[in-house]
């Protein structure tokens, strides 16, 4: 009869076996794999961990400390927001910053808007308005699979070659919360309207205004003074403008919010208040 190969081997690998289903190893201790087994998948996993969100030197936090927002700035921002996003002060905050032009995108911009937390449109500093409808679709699919978007004035309210579209709706769908509407003969959204008075918080306790009543914050400073456009609000207003000589009212500050993803809609110059772009990326982050 052929020898059974546990006759070979069986003095070694069961050397020691106990009638408790253990194994005497490492001196004769009595390990239990059923035991053992978890803790050492679980010593895997942590080790995965660690080196996976590079802990050990300072990345990612497993208890969700604040290791800032990742934004992607699209078109030509004006300096103030330029000088938010590069001030030191707001690293902690502000995880990274990269500025790209529209028009570098636009050939695959659904992978090149990916893996950014909030997406600032902001065309202040061009004439060129313009956005396609690729990448306007891009932005918003961004939004409604919970990406957070934050537009600045007038910035892409049309669409190059095609004249018939004005305003954000036929782009973005629903998810701007202001429309650009006619006043006299002209769009509101191609009327520059230079405001010198104060911002006002329309909801004091809306995390975008913490510590902000208004700007300025004592009347001796005098009015701010910012390029504005007359329009209509179609989610939730947060702060408005009054301007001190007319006594017109704009709205400021407004926000959209989906199931997950957000837009808030600044009609302001961000480089008014600091505070105000800080506790907003805050907000959507």
């Amino acid at each position: 009869m052929a020898k059974d190969i546990g006759d070979d081997f069986g003095s070694d690998f069961d050397a020691g076996t106990s009638k408790d289903s253990g194994k005497k190893l490492f001196g004769g201790v009595s390990v239990k794999w059923e035991t053992v087994l978890p803790i050492a998948v679980i010593i895997i996993v942590l080790l995965l961990i660690v080196f996976k969100t590079n802990i050990l030197s300072g990345g990612v936090s497993l208890l969700g400390g604040g290791t800032g927002a990742r934004i992607l700035v699209l078109g030509a921002p004006s300096q103030g927001l330029r000088d938010i996003l590069n001030d030191q002060e707001n690293k902690d905050i502000i995880k990274e910053s990269r500025i790209m032009t529209l028009e570098s995108i636009d050939h695959n911009p659904a992978e090149r808007i990916k893996g950014y937390d909030i997406i600032i449109l902001d065309q202040s500093a061009q004439t060129d308005k313009t956005i396609s409808r690729r990448t306007a679709d891009a932005i918003t699919t961004f939004v409604k699979k919970g990406g957070k978007l934050m537009i600045v004035l007038n910035s892409g309210i049309q669409r190059p070659g095609d004249v018939s579209v004005l305003g954000w709706q036929a782009s973005f769908d629903d998810i701007v919360p202001v429309r650009c509407d006619t006043v006299g003969s002209k769009p509101s959204c191609l009327q520059p309207i230079d405001v010198q008075g104060t911002l006002y918080s329309s909801m004091e306790d809306h995390p975008i205004m913490k510590g902000i009543t208004q700007i300025p914050a004592v009347e001796t400073s005098g009015p701010i003074r910012t390029r504005t456009y007359d329009l209509q609000v179609t989610g939730k207003e947060i702060a408005y403008l009054e301007d001190s000589r007319t006594k017109k009212y704009y709205v400021a500050i407004s926000e959209q919010s989906l199931i997950t993803g957000m837009v808030v809609h600044i009609n302001f110059e961000p480089g008014i208040s600091k505070a105000l772009i800080i506790n907003t990326i805050r907000y959507l982050s």
